[in-house]
């Protein structure tokens, strides 16, 4: 550093000592014509109240200075013999004894107040444009509306610049409206993705005289905070790095409520797209029934007409039937989702055997499995189940259409019931070509279908009912492929604590 700048930089860090001393020497200077007149008590009250004056303009260093030059001053110029340091009397050493401490009280007790005074004024200053900061981040509704008001305030406050950085679609932070050379997004792609950082660790984490600082909400980052400060350092202040972290929290709970407002507007127009689907699907099912009701009934009729129809017509009717028995079956499926999905599933709940409800339901589909094979096996002593009957016969009408659409027909489909660690493990099996690979448990989604070997695609709806039952009852359903080839179905139902049957009884006595 050239000497002149060292000289410059001395004199501005002693310009207050200077200050103190000139003002000083000028009450000195104006006090010297009226020594005569003046009693050494008013001239000694008028250097206290210069060194008061001085420690509330000036400061501490000043008007510890200014205490002992007025001393000096007072003890040369005023005390007999005067323009000399000697002291005859000694009630002159008693007045400048009491006076210097007096002085000195005086100067630190004045600067303290000025201390408190800058510091309630720096304190409401803050709280001020904390203020406003938070006002201004209660009224945006984008994320993108935050960036201005946080550069001003990190302007205003900290005399640095800052960047905030947005995750995408992804939850990966996009450096693309800013230039390289600025970021290290390698830094700040870290510090986003560890969350609950103390803040200690924080603000010490410098990088090229940045601050990558996480934009935390309660449960996670929603964006990182670049703070570069205009003049390098590597450590802030205790107070600006307590309102820093003032600022980082309220940005961060902007950002999470904005968060909020947006999954909580997608959650409403999805249940009010699933309410609106359903009640097109109800009404839609009701108009279809009605017609597609009537078709059923003229194939009987027609089929009971006289003269008797050739064999030709006789085998386009059988066809049309079982394609209007898919259709009624599509129907009753559209329907009980939309039931399902308003109602919540109802149930009506009472011990049954299962191996009736597995009766009843291969009785209902007889018409969907003709011409398969249908193989069951269970074990010999199966609890009973509290469970909906009809619902739980729905399901396994479901399973048992589903197994015969996506299989040639001759095909066989097994049925096995098994009672397992409290629990009834049932296996719906076929021998067809199985799920895709990877799409086993999306397969129970709404308007999901598999390619069918049989026509009759159906609307995808059969296996979603079937999970949506067994959920109700407390079951768990999975499907998987077949190592020998095939789909198996299986879901499980918990046994609970049935009552006591007449044979158990009997040997309970």
């Amino acid at each position: 550093m050239p000497m002149s700048a060292s000289v410059i930089v001395i004199l501005q860090s002693l310009r207050n000592e200077f200050l103190a001393t000139i003002l000083v020497g000028v009450v000195t200077v104006l006090l010297i014509p009226l020594m005569h007149h003046l009693l050494l008590a008013n001239i000694l009250m008028i250097y206290l109240l210069l060194v008061f004056l001085v420690a509330v303009k000036i400061g501490r260093r000043g008007s510890i200075l200014a205490s002992f030059l007025s001393i000096l001053t007072f003890a040369y110029f005023f005390v007999p013999p005067h323009f000399s340091f000697v002291i005859i009397d000694t009630q002159y050493w008693l007045i400048l004894a009491f006076m210097l401490p007096i002085a000195l009280i005086t100067a630190h007790l004045t600067t303290g107040l000025r201390t408190q005074v800058t510091i309630a004024e720096n304190r409401e200053r803050r709280i001020l444009s904390l203020y406003e900061l938070s006002s201004v981040l209660t009224g945006i509704v984008t994320p993108n509306q935050i960036v201005a008001p946080c550069h001003r305030f990190i302007e205003t406050n900290f005399d640095a610049g800052a960047i905030i950085i947005f995750p995408n679609e992804n939850n990966i932070l996009s450096s693309e409206e800013y230039h390289p050379a600025t970021l290290n997004m390698d830094m700040a792609q870290s510090v986003f993705k560890q969350y609950g950082t103390p803040w200690k660790d924080v603000i010490s984490r410098w990088c090229d005289h940045s601050l990558y600082i996480p934009l935390q909400g309660s449960v996670e980052n929603h964006g990182i905070l670049v703070l570069t400060l205009n003049k390098p350092q590597r450590e802030l202040p205790d107070e600006q790095a307590s309102l820093l972290k003032t600022c980082v929290t309220l940005i961060g709970l902007a950002l999470e409520r904005l968060s909020y407002a947006v999954k909580a507007r997608h959650a409403a127009l999805e249940i009010e797209s699933e309410r609106l689907r359903n009640a097109l699907l109800a009404s839609l099912s009701h108009d279809m029934r009605t017609p597609i009701a009537a078709m059923a009934g003229l194939a009987d009729a027609m089929q009971l007409s006289s003269p008797p129809l050739s064999p030709t017509h006789m085998s386009l009717l059988d066809t049309m039937r079982k394609q209007v028995r898919f259709i009624l079956s599509d129907i009753d499926k559209l329907l009980d989702m939309a039931r399902l999905q308003v109602d919540h599933v109802i149930l009506h709940r009472e011990w049954q055997l299962l191996e009736e409800v597995i009766g009843s339901a291969i009785k209902t589909s007889a018409h969907v499995l003709e011409g398969y094979e249908v193989q069951i096996e269970m074990d010999d002593k199966l609890p009973l189940l509290e469970m909906d009957a009809m619902l739980m016969e729905r399901v396994f009408c479901n399973l048992l259409e589903n197994a015969t659409r996506h299989t040639p027909v001759g095909s066989r489909i097994e049925i096995g019931v098994y009672a397992r660690d409290g629990q009834v493990i049932v296996q719906v099996k076929d021998n067809g070509p199985g799920f895709p690979p990877g799409m086993e448990e999306s397969m129970f989604e709404k308007f999901m279908h598999g390619k069918s070997r049989t026509g009759t695609s159906g609307v995808g709806l059969g296996l979603a009912i079937v999970r949506a039952v067994l959920k109700a009852h407390g079951g768990i359903i999975h499907a998987e492929n077949r190592p020998e080839g095939g789909a198996c179905i299986e879901f499980s139902l918990p046994v609970g604590n049935p009552p006591l049957v007449a044979a158990d009884v009997e040997k309970f006595i």
